[in-house]
């Protein structure tokens, strides 16, 4: 696939990378916008240590997955590691997938209420909210976890993402944990579309400009987009009783716990280095967590592949160091090595 043109020209489109005449190279991945912050600013510095671009269209994971399994990208990004039917389509179309952890993040439960600061809420309620049985912000269950507080009598204007989102897979493996109607009605999902009278909104940016801008609105996003954003988000009880902040710390409590559980059900099961984070125990546990994973064949074009693995590797490793001014949590030192050793077992032809 790579190429060298005669007359130089100044670049070649491949379908997973760009090949320029002086040897530069582009790598074309996307998916998730759960990790988009922390790839924006990976992609700055690779470049700035290496010269390969790296070219990530936040498309949502669902997206992701199903460019990967194309091959209209080298590699795909989703926060939902794939189910059983993903899996099978795209090994029958590439053989085996790997994935790769890249970063561990919260999902924070933002909110438009301008004079409430530090609300509290727990997972039954949000799943209540979700489901239309709580309507107003000031429900006696929210103000029972909210004392002192003169909740306003305001519609809830609940948001959701539009299309398939990691982001909505770790909402709903969270809510399915801590409700059972939940779990029964809606389940693990990459999308709610099937929830009446909940508007869709394009990306976490959609879901945290739709909050933002609407009186009484609640949302989901990774934490990144409230920070950005300059938007309030709860804090959420956990499985100690503790209410908790979506931060660095409370995200490296629950993966603490979490990581070292034996796995149960898919698509968790399906995969080597997925886990599921959510509800997780401990006293600092941020109960809303998820990895945002790298979803990658293990047969890769011999002319590109080695440029996507080297910049995986660097991620896994050096570039965690960026994690937590992200508002992200890096990964365990014992998941960067299994990361590492799942890629060196990444073949070239």
């Amino acid at each position: 696939m790579k190429i060298r043109s005669v007359l130089c020209l100044s670049l070649i489109w491949l379908s997973l990378g760009l090949i320029g005449c002086g040897g530069t190279t582009r790598i074309h991945a996307g998916g998730a916008t759960f990790i988009g912050p922390i790839m924006d600013r990976w992609a700055s510095e690779y470049r700035n240590k290496t010269g390969v671009e790296i070219d990530y269209a936040k498309t949502g994971s669902g997206q992701g997955i199903r460019d990967m399994a194309a091959r209209n990208i080298l590699f795909g990004c989703t926060d939902a590691p794939m189910n059983k039917d993903e899996l099978a389509k795209a090994e029958a179309a590439g053989g085996t997938v790997f994935h790769i952890p890249l970063a561990m993040g919260a999902v924070a439960i933002i909110y438009n209420l301008p004079d409430i600061k530090d609300l509290k809420l727990s997972g039954p309620v949000i799943a209540d909210i979700y489901l239309g049985h709580i309507k107003t912000w000031n429900d006696p269950r929210i103000a029972t976890l909210n004392p002192g507080k003169t909740l306003p009598n305001l519609e809830i204007n609940r948001v959701t993402r539009d299309k398939d989102s990691g982001t909505t897979s770790i909402f709903t493996d969270y809510l399915s944990k801590v409700s059972q109607e939940f779990q029964t009605r809606v389940g693990i999902k990459k999308n709610l579309n099937d929830l009446k009278d909940v508007p869709g909104q394009a990306g976490s940016d959609g879901v945290a400009q739709f909050v933002k801008n609407t009186p009484g609105g609640l949302g989901y996003v990774e934490v990144a987009y409230a920070y950005s954003g300059g938007i309030e988000y709860a804090a959420i009880e956990n499985a100690a009783g503790n209410f908790v902040k979506p931060t660095a710390a409370a995200v490296t409590a629950a993966a603490a716990n979490a990581i070292t559980e034996d796995k149960s059900g898919e698509p968790f099961t399906l995969h080597d280095l997925t886990y599921s984070l959510t509800n997780a125990k401990g006293e600092q546990s941020y109960p809303i967590v998820g990895i945002s994973y790298a979803i990658v064949y293990q047969q890769l074009p011999a002319d590109i592949g080695p440029a996507a693995v080297e910049f995986l590797k660097w991620a896994v490793t050096d570039g965690q160091r960026f994690a937590e001014e992200l508002h992200y949590a890096p990964l365990p030192e014992e998941l960067q090595k299994r990361c590492l050793a799942k890629l060196a077992e990444v073949k070239f032809q």
